[in-house]
């Protein structure tokens, strides 16, 4: 498609990030609490579901990308089954054990059912994303709307199930949560099929380079192998404060019921400012923009490692600064990687592309989860409790001063990457495509 996306056509699309974005948060937040407080499973046995459950969703991610891109003709139908598996994991999850299952049991089969549609979904939306349209510039536009009503979905995420719970007992509170999710998808869905059939009208699909198989190590250690090493390093950057930042604000800051208001104003940033992200790139380059969102990021957030228990004003202020860098995180990659594949002809994998950034966010995320923990465990800290100065220290030094430090690394090696290869795409306003790939219902 060369003609630039209509507002219909990138809200009928986007939308469906919404749910999706709104059904994270509860699955791995919410969801262990509610199991552990209310219907008494074991924090630990919990632990050991959630470390196994992430293990796998991870290492699904390449075969769903191969799967989808052998399933290219039919793709709808694939992202219709991921919708039909998230909503029934949800479900399951959130009504709790019926048929008098285990609790367990019923809790890591329908976490793995939820999750396997989440990521099913949400790897073909990307994917769909990035080659809707061939224009380089309209690529960014087209992520940059999807990853804003995520960002929505985040908002609504982080704020209504405390204020379901005010008032509520537990069991009630996720009911409901489940009833919203269920709206928000029905309607993103219908909105997202009349998308599909809006654009498969105009367009038909035609694919002259064949699917090659499971290309997940030759993708890995191919010609992007540099471009994935900074979004690894980029995730990991943001995933090591993410998973301390209860601690940071309840243990350090003595901030516990500011939390919300914190991530409120993280996401709202990052919501407010992925436009400019958009317009920079289109003047200076996408790589160009993704660098100075990091070096922001670097310069705002440094500031956190100098603050005192107490700078609740000061700190707010970091939120929304960080934020503001978000945006190019998340809507500069997807749109950078559709351009090496299109320029490197690879479009028929391009599916496990993108199922190969949803694998190194999903690693990154562990791999600081298990990392932050050790460390914190080493160093004797303990949530919740009066810890000594060098204990809270290590744990401030963890949190931002480490964090800034492979931030950095990251925009050193896009940097040379950028220097080394130059821009990925033509300058002018040309179609990059050469005729052999083409939009359908496909993609």
């Amino acid at each position: 498609m060369t003609t630039s996306p209509s507002r219909a056509h990138l809200f009928q699309y986007s939308i469906l990030a919404l749910p999706l974005a709104f059904a994270g948060l509860p699955l791995y937040i919410h969801a262990p609490d509610f199991y552990t407080r209310d219907l008494g499973l074991n924090i630990g046995l919990i632990g050991i579901i959630l470390l196994t459950i992430r293990s796998f969703d991870a290492i699904q991610d390449p075969l769903i990308g191969y799967i989808s891109d052998r399933l290219a003709p039919k793709r709808f139908l694939v992202v219709l089954m991921g919708t039909i598996m998230l909503a029934a994991g949800m479900a399951a999850v959130f009504n709790g054990p019926q048929f008098s299952i285990p609790v367990a049991a019923w809790f890591a089969l329908s976490m793995i059912l939820a999750t396997t549609g989440f990521s099913i979904v949400t790897i073909n939306l990307n994917m769909i994303g990035g080659f809707w349209c061939d224009q380089p510039k309209q690529r960014t536009r087209i992520s940059a709307w999807r990853e804003s009503f995520a960002l929505i979905g985040l908002l609504v995420a982080s704020f209504l199930p405390a204020a379901l719970q005010s008032s509520r007992s537990a069991e009630d509170a996720f009911a409901i949560m489940f009833m919203v999710f269920g709206v928000m998808m029905i309607i993103g869905f219908l909105l997202f099929w009349r998308f599909m059939k809006n654009i498969s009208a105009e367009h038909k699909i035609t694919k002259s380079n064949t699917n090659k198989g499971l290309s997940f190590l030759p993708i890995l250690a191919g010609q992007n192998r540099q471009f994935f090493m900074v979004c690894f390093l980029a995730h990991l950057a943001a995933a090591m404060p993410a998973v301390m930042v209860m601690f940071f604000i309840r243990d350090y800051l003595g901030a516990e019921n500011l939390s919300g208001l914190f991530l409120f104003l993280y996401f709202i940033a990052g919501a407010a400012l992925i436009g400019v992200w958009v317009k920079l790139a289109d003047k200076i380059g996408k790589e160009r923009a993704w660098l100075i969102s990091m070096l922001l990021a670097v310069v705002v957030f440094i500031w956190a490692f100098f603050l005192q228990p107490g700078d609740v004003i000061a700190f707010g202020i970091i939120c929304v600064l960080s934020g503001m860098a978000l945006g190019a995180d998340l809507a500069l990659p997807p749109s950078i990687i559709a351009d090496r594949v299109t320029q490197q002809n690879t479009e028929g994998e391009a599916t496990q592309y993108y199922a190969l950034l949803a694998f190194i966010a999903k690693i990154a995320v562990a791999l600081a989860s298990g990392v932050a923990f050790l460390i914190l465990d080493h160093l004797g800290f303990v949530a919740g409790e009066t810890n000594s100065i060098q204990v809270m220290t290590g744990m401030i030094t963890l949190y931002a001063l480490i964090p800034c430090l492979i931030k950095l690394t990251a925009a050193y090696y896009l940097w040379r990457m950028h220097k080394h290869e130059g821009a990925i795409y033509a300058k002018d306003e040309r179609s990059i495509s050469d005729g052999n790939y083409v939009y359908s219902n496909g993609v």
